[in-house]
């Protein structure tokens, strides 16, 4: 153990020793003795990197002049408790040989952090590998310049001098000159840009002592991670603890993160427990920890505030040793009061900025504003909704049982939501919300159809989709109307699985049916099997938003050009965002509007909806907004019926929300049923 006053730190030392001396070579071995092993002050321990970042470590930061201009300045790194309770984790990560990841705030300093963990493992440890891994040049160039900065101002007596000038390069080494000209190496700094995740090989085969990826919210990093774990591994474990940050407001392709983050255990990350809801995640940092919030205290104070030190404990150096700390309840004030300024402006994709850049849950840091038509928080709200009500969907298996079409209780779980987790079985069941009416008639039920490319499972996490949709009940005499009430997505073994049950579905609830003909293989089984009258015509309105289309299939829609896609997301869009019903207080004030988003109580559904960019996959949007669309079209020639407030009752409040429920029915062919009357020549719009 190495117990130690805060007189004896490194940074209070008045004067240095000369080089060459014994008073400077006996220095050396002590900060190297310090930084290797920690110290202990007052019974306290401060980690080896720690230390070395206290007392070694140069960066520029903000300082002010005498005549209050805010200036950048070469300043030795200060204790903040950001950088207390990182080294603590970190340390406990070097301890239990586990990676560590670490989202949240904007300005936590923890690209100074970043680079003073590498700088750390390239001068002190001989033969070592220490890997940057990033998506692009732009962000490796500023972390490369800060570790530059840090290991080019070290004190002389530990400073190992860079062979390589260019801090441009893919390595840079750490060593002396030997007589004679020869590269004496020390250690390798070496960067690998992944060009955003599509090079997944990139640091594999690298025995890495450090491993550091910045901003993981950027780019798809698991591959490459995966490809560079081999690596880690020696006979005591990890050799290295990976360090994985993210921040709020850099989320735009954020699924790696955000799974590697709420599955810390499975990635071999150290993870913590939420006090309140019991969820073991990885580090989640809030904005109360935001550089403008911090007041000046002692260390002793801050530690016994936290509950890490008695109160009785007699620690004097730590009561001189000064620390910046967060003053939690003042930044959360202040993280609201932006908020709710920020809200008044139109422009909401600045207000999911200030949202992201101060998260107060890692919910918000998640956030991604890129490309994303929908309205995050109403979608995260309906599913906080769902859950508390417990609004769930029944899995069933459809089939015929050689007279009708009917269905049993399912084994399998359904897709659990948004993106596709690895390993998740992928041959999930059909959802019922609401069971059809006796008899529906023809366009009481749409459906919008998602099919997938033929390919195995395990290569593609792209998903069949088909939701049906209630469009008018008024004319059954029920509550409810507009809703989806019956969803499947999956991707079973065989295509022909999914589109058995796709098909089933349609049958059951007698839907017409709007399918995306980029991929044919669906309609063309409907076809084969004699049901092609369910199945919508290439809509004539398609020609409205795309004058020019050469296309020209008898059967469905093609979302390739930019202005299909847009109104078709546009439909599901206006359909969640719909006001329901508004409650005025006596004045006539607006107290309460329901929105309807309320309707939709499909979780996935609404997850992918809450994560929507433009360069992803979304399977359920897309058969979601080709159901709603087909109504909409229907409505302006048939007319809709009028909201019914027993629906809102209904959605508002636990009592379930179905109809008629019908164990089963027979074979749905329209021109079967009694007293209705079906025409497959006549289009309706």
């Amino acid at each position: 153990m190495i117990e130690i006053t805060l007189d004896d730190f490194f940074f209070n030392l008045e004067t240095l020793p000369l080089a060459g001396t014994q008073e400077f070579k006996a220095l050396i071995k002590q900060e190297l003795e310090r930084c290797m092993a920690g110290v202990w002050v007052d019974g306290v321990f401060f980690s080896g990197f720690l230390y070395w970042h206290l007392n070694h470590w140069w960066i520029r930061d903000d300082d002010e002049d005498e005549y209050g201009n805010i200036l950048r300045k070469k300043l030795r790194a200060s204790l903040r408790d950001n950088e207390w309770i990182v080294a603590e984790y970190l340390e406990m990560c070097r301890v239990q040989k586990k990676g560590y990841l670490h989202i949240g705030v904007r300005q936590f300093g923890k690209s100074e952090i970043m680079a003073s963990y590498m700088g750390y493992h390239a001068v002190l440890f001989e033969h070592t590998q220490n890997v940057i891994v990033g998506g692009n040049d732009d962000d490796l160039q500023l972390l490369r310049d800060k570790i530059d900065f840090g290991i080019k101002n070290l004190w002389e007596g530990i400073r190992i001098p860079k062979l390589d000038k260019d801090t441009r390069k893919n390595m840079t080494r750490l060593g002396y000159k030997a007589k004679g000209g020869e590269d004496n190496v020390w250690s390798y700094l070496i960067v690998r840009n992944v060009a955003e995740g599509n090079k997944t090989e990139g640091p594999a085969g690298v025995t890495a002592k450090a491993y550091a990826t910045d901003e993981i919210g950027k780019f798809a990093f698991a591959q490459s991670f995966e490809a560079a774990k081999p690596a880690f591994r020696s006979k005591f474990g990890w050799r290295c603890v990976p360090i994985l940050f993210g921040t709020g407001g850099s989320f735009e392709k954020g699924a790696d993160a955000e799974r590697y983050f709420n599955h810390p255990d499975a990635n071999n990350f150290l993870a913590v427990t939420d006090p309140i809801t019991g969820k073991r995640t990885a580090i989640f940092m809030s904005g109360i920890y935001r550089i403008d919030c911090k007041y000046k205290t002692t260390l002793r104070e801050y530690l016994i505030k936290e509950g890490k030190l008695d109160i009785n404990s007699v620690t004097p150096s730590l009561a001189k040793y000064e620390i910046q700390v967060s003053d939690k309840e003042k930044a959360k004030e202040l993280i609201l009061k932006e908020r709710a300024e920020k809200a008044k402006d139109p422009d909401k994709v600045e207000y999911l900025k200030q949202v992201m850049y101060y998260p107060l849950t890692p919910e918000e840091c998640f956030i991604s504003s890129a490309d994303n038509i929908f309205n995050r928080q109403l979608c995260e709200s309906q599913i906080g909704r769902i859950d508390l009500l417990e609004r769930t969907g029944t899995p069933v298996d459809m089939f015929h049982d050689g007279e009708r079409i009917t269905y049993l209780p399912s084994s399998k779980l359904p897709i659990a939501g948004y993106p596709l987790k690895p390993q998740e079985p992928k041959d999930a069941p059909v959802v019922i919300y609401e069971h059809p009416v006796e008899n529906p008639p023809y366009g009481l039920y749409v459906a919008g159809v998602d099919p997938y490319r033929q390919g195995k499972a395990e290569h593609s996490k792209s998903l069949g989709a088909v939701y049906i949709y209630k469009r008018m009940n008024k004319i059954t005499g029920e509550g409810f109307q507009d809703m989806f009430v019956a969803s499947y997505v999956a991707r079973p073994e065989r295509k022909e699985d999914w589109e058995e049950q796709a098909r089933l579905l349609i049958k059951y609830y007698n839907a017409r049916t709007l399918c995306e003909n980029d991929e044919m293989s669906f309609i063309d089984y409907m076809i084969a099997k004699g049901d092609a009258h369910y199945l919508e015509a290439q809509p004539e309105w398609l020609k409205e938003l795309v004058p020019n289309t050469t296309q020209k299939r008898d059967y469905g829609i093609s979302r390739s050009a930019e202005k299909v896609r847009n109104f078709l997301n546009g439909c599901l869009k206006t359909y969640t965002e719909e006001v329901l019903k508004t409650e005025r207080d006596k004045e006539g004030s607006i107290i309460r509007e329901i929105l309807g988003v309320i309707r939709i109580l499909d979780r996935g559904l609404l997850q992918e909806m809450a994560k929507y960019n433009e360069d992803d996959n979304f399977d359920r949007i897309i058969a979601a907004s080709l159901a709603i669309a087909l109504a909409n079209k229907m409505d302006q020639t048939l007319g809709a019926a009028n909201t019914d407030d027993e629906m809102i009752k209904a959605l508002m409040g636990k009592r379930p929300i179905t109809g008629n429920v019908q164990k089963s029915m027979f074979n749905n062919n329209p021109s079967s049923k009694k007293g209705f009357k079906f025409n497959t020549g006549k289009r309706l719009f």
